[in-house]
């Protein structure tokens, strides 16, 4: 009996060594299977994960870029806005200097009054409306002009205002009007000059 059941277990066993090592292709296969999908899996998140990355720097340099050329504006701003103070300033203070001249308020007076025949009416601060008290009777004359009155304003800065009779007309020679004439011819003096040394 041994011997016919010999053949019969060594079928069993050839059979289970078969069926197991089919088994274990199996298991093998499916698991390659698996391992290849994790890591297919695994790389896509790792390149989703590159490009957000990539994504968030190029957004956060763009970010401080945009800063950086806002911050020179501004910088460019202030500067713009500080150099027109100066510059104002320093042509208040020169036409302030300057209109308080005898020998230039004469001039200008000459200048302003020539071939005019009405009457004329000058407003100036008391320091210089006794100057143009002086001088306006002698010019109004030399330039045919029918007189002329000086009135003292003591609000009045330095300069004067201008007003003929029977007209709208007026000349403003105030500090502040040759200051904005002054600084409007500096300003683009100025831009030039400042731009030739870059």
């Amino acid at each position: 009996m041994s011997e016919t059941l010999q053949p019969l277990l060594e079928r069993i066993r050839s059979e289970g060594l078969h069926q197991a090592e089919s088994e274990k292709e199996h298991i093998l296969a499916s698991a390659r299977a698996e391992a290849e999908t994790i890591l297919d899996k695994a790389k896509d998140e790792a390149e989703a994960l590159q490009e957000q990355a990539e994504t968030e720097a190029n957004a956060s340099l763009a970010r401080g870029k945009a800063a950086l050329e806002q911050a020179a504006r501004d910088v460019l701003l202030t500067l713009r806005t500080e150099i027109n103070k100066q510059v104002q300033a320093a042509a208040a203070a020169a036409a302030a200097n300057s209109l308080n001249s005898s020998e230039l308020v004469s001039d200008l007076l000459k200048m302003l009054v020539a071939g005019r025949d009405t009457q004329v009416t000058a407003e100036s601060s008391p320091e210089l409306g006794e100057k143009l008290k002086a001088l306006l009777p002698a010019l109004l004359q030399d330039a045919g002009a029918a007189g002329g009155e000086v009135i003292l304003n003591p609000k009045s800065s330095a300069g004067f205002k201008l007003r003929f009779e029977g007209s709208s007309e007026g000349i403003d020679m105030t500090d502040s009007d040759v200051a904005e004439w002054i600084s409007a011819y500096l300003r683009p003096e100025l831009a030039a000059l400042l731009r030739s040394d870059s």
